[in-house]
């Protein structure tokens, strides 16, 4: 895929070319005063005996059919149900050696269940039950063509408060949601790994005296990654809904503890990739189907509405163009809409706002000619071309308060470091000009 190569080339080249753009800073939410809340993360690897997974599922499908799904341990029947108890003289012994009476104690106690329900025609859903409460914290869904795991987020919390009420301290104060995984057969050497959000998340936790909560909509499916052997395909698709992130204002100043919000209204994208394509193409891409923003007690700092007037998504494609660099269409225009207030972060000492994004809007778009379409131009010392962006087809413009810069088709968006004497503070960074 000729055009995905080359798309880092493209980045690298727009990188440099827009280097003295100044962007905008939005609040943190991190406790430390010097505001560095940065770690490295952990790395993980492992290996797998193939030989090994397949003897211990050989054992567990022999636990499963001999001691546990028996006539003996069946609690209660209703419909499609049968509720099986779990006592610890199964659980705590393969059969070669009696059981250790501490351990059939402790599984005693734990009030083990599994409910097995018939789903479907071939379909069988396991719920596994612990404790007085019969909490379910854990489903598995077998079908003829698929496998899930069904992790419900209260239902575990409520398993912790009751079988270890010393950890409850670390788990979130709330806690609900149910969230799936999925692998699905599609046929030979064809699958589909899926992740859905079934019931909406929602966290909240107190630290140091504040709320921090994280809640995220339903979605299903959330993801979906589906590989093809025999056609040497793959394909992925993400839709995230509407989600927010809320906690106080870092620092030390006196915004410090104040509610900072984080709302993305949504994030979709879809693509799929095949061996020997040239052309790569994203579709439905989108912030979802309402306005994104960032608030400071109540107040909006930021906010963001993509392709607002039309249908909020856009297709975007990636071509083989000049040299190595790609041609980037869009369908039916690229239009983003990006307000800044962020003078009340001035009273952060720490803070650099600077006067254009106290209070302004700005939009990018590109539009018109169809499908409009650009490419990155590098730059060309002869010609005194800093590089930039050409305007194929269609037309570029970039507006702010006051100021606008239009790049029509067949000329080029180049940066201009400094801007010139007069010109917008920001916009004056850009201009349209010809192509070499």
């Amino acid at each position: 895929m000729s055009a995905i190569k080359n798309l880092g080339s493209a980045a690298t080249l727009l990188s440099d070319s827009f280097a003295g753009v100044p962007l905008a800073g939005l609040p943190g939410t991190c406790a430390e005063p010097g505001g560095d809340c940065s770690s490295e993360l952990p790395e993980f690897s492992f290996e797998m005996d193939p030989a090994a997974v397949d003897a211990q599922a050989a054992l567990v499908e022999k636990i499963l059919r001999e001691r546990i799904f028996t006539e003996a341990n069946v609690e209660s029947t209703d419909g499609d149900s049968t509720l099986f108890r779990l006592k610890g003289e199964a659980l705590c012994s393969t059969g070669s050696a009696p059981a250790s009476p501490a351990c059939v104690q402790a599984a005693n106690q734990l009030q083990l269940r599994i409910r097995a329900t018939r789903s479907g025609k071939e379909g069988i859903d396991l719920g596994f039950q612990i404790g007085q409460n019969r909490d379910e914290p854990l489903v598995l869904k077998f079908a003829e063509k698929s496998i899930a795991v069904v992790m419900d987020l209260a239902e575990t919390r409520s398993m912790v408060q009751t079988l270890a009420p010393e950890a409850l301290p670390a788990l979130p104060r709330v806690m609900v949601g149910k969230v799936e995984l999925r692998l699905t057969e599609n046929g030979k050497q064809d699958v589909t790994f899926s992740t859905s959000i079934l019931d909406a998340l929602r966290f909240e936790l107190e630290s140091n005296g504040d709320t921090h909560t994280f809640s995220t909509a339903r979605a299903s499916p959330l993801a979906e990654l589906r590989m093809n052997a025999q056609d040497q395909r793959v394909s992925f698709a993400l839709n995230l809904g509407t989600t927010e992130y809320s906690g106080p204002y870092g620092g030390t100043s006196a915004l410090s503890r104040q509610k900072a919000v984080y709302s993305l209204s949504g994030l979709s994208y879809e693509f799929s990739a095949q061996e020997g394509q040239e052309d790569f193409a994203i579709a439905h891409v989108g912030l979802g189907e309402a306005q994104s923003y960032v608030s400071l007690n109540g107040t909006k700092l930021f906010t963001a509405d993509l392709n607002a007037l039309s249908g909020r998504h856009f297709d975007l494609s990636l071509a083989q163009g000049e040299g190595e660099l790609p041609l980037i269409r869009v369908q039916p225009e690229f239009d983003l809409a990006a307000s800044f207030f962020l003078a009340p972060l001035k009273a952060d000492p720490q803070a650099e706002v600077p006067s254009f994004y106290e209070d302004q809007g700005y939009r990018v778009r590109l539009s018109g000619g169809g499908t409009p379409s650009i490419r990155p131009v590098a730059a060309n010392a002869a010609k005194a071309f800093p590089g930039g962006l050409q305007v194929v087809s269609g037309e570029l413009k970039l507006e702010g308060d006051g100021a606008a810069v239009t790049v029509p088709a067949g000329k080029c968006l180049v940066g201009q470091n400094p801007p010139a004497n007069g010109s917008h503070p920001l916009l004056g960074h850009f201009a349209s000009s010809d192509c070499p």
